[in-house]
């Protein structure tokens, strides 16, 4: 199994840059979008933005840890059988957001993951529908998460927390401005209400057990 260090750091890459590091050109380090939104709802600062309670951040804990498992039992599975696997844990995600959170916390988790992850959900067809993006503007993204791919792997491998934290600044600046290159100034006045007041909480994707209730 591959340990939660590697999973959570691979998700800061996927989050910030909207793709994940993969070891192959057709498989997928991690679940890409279904685990965007649970691996958020497990930082501190968002559970504190949505105020949760004590108990609801208890369930978060015990369900993300469930799903980490479940990560690390695909390591010996064909490509197909990954990619069906990580489809069915997505769905155990929505379902899981959908029974946790009211409504108004989700449409605000929502809002943060599109400002997290902006070139990933960029992607996602209710997304580009809303921002009307051309045949062109979508092959453009694909060219970005491509290249990002390189860029994430580095962040991945950094070799200490202080070098990761500064490439995670210096990666969000720049995916920032390449989200924005995309589009045009009327897509990109519908994204910023599309995204909601901005997020600044702290974000540890290299702290996977110190964040935990009672740690």
């Amino acid at each position: 199994m591959r340990d939660f260090r590697s999973w959570t750091l691979a998700l800061a890459a996927l989050t910030l840059w909207g793709t994940p590091a993969r070891p192959a050109e057709d498989e997928k380090l991690v679940p890409e979008e279904g685990a965007v939104q649970i691996m958020l709802l497990r930082q501190k600062s968002v559970q504190d933005e949505l105020k949760l309670d004590a108990d609801e951040t208890r369930k978060i804990h015990d369900f993300t840890a469930q799903q980490w498992k479940k990560l690390g039992e695909f390591d010996n599975l064909g490509s197909d059988q990954r990619h069906q696997k990580f489809a069915e844990l997505t769905r155990e995600n929505d379902r899981f957001i959908d029974q946790v959170l009211e409504p108004p916390q989700r449409k605000r988790l929502h809002e943060i993951t599109l400002q997290m992850a902006g070139l990933l959900w960029l992607s996602r067809p209710e997304v580009a529908s809303e921002l009307k993006l051309t045949d062109e503007q979508k092959e453009k993204v694909k060219r970005i998460q491509r290249r990002a791919r390189r860029e994430a792997e580095e962040l991945v491998h950094a070799q200490s927390p202080q070098q990761r934290e500064a490439k995670v600044r210096e990666l969000r600046v720049t995916s920032r401005k390449r989200l924005f290159d995309v589009l045009t100034d009327e897509q990109e006045a519908k994204w910023e209400a599309m995204t909601g007041k901005p997020f600044h909480g702290p974000i540890h994707f290299d702290r996977y057990d110190e964040d935990a209730p009672g740690k």
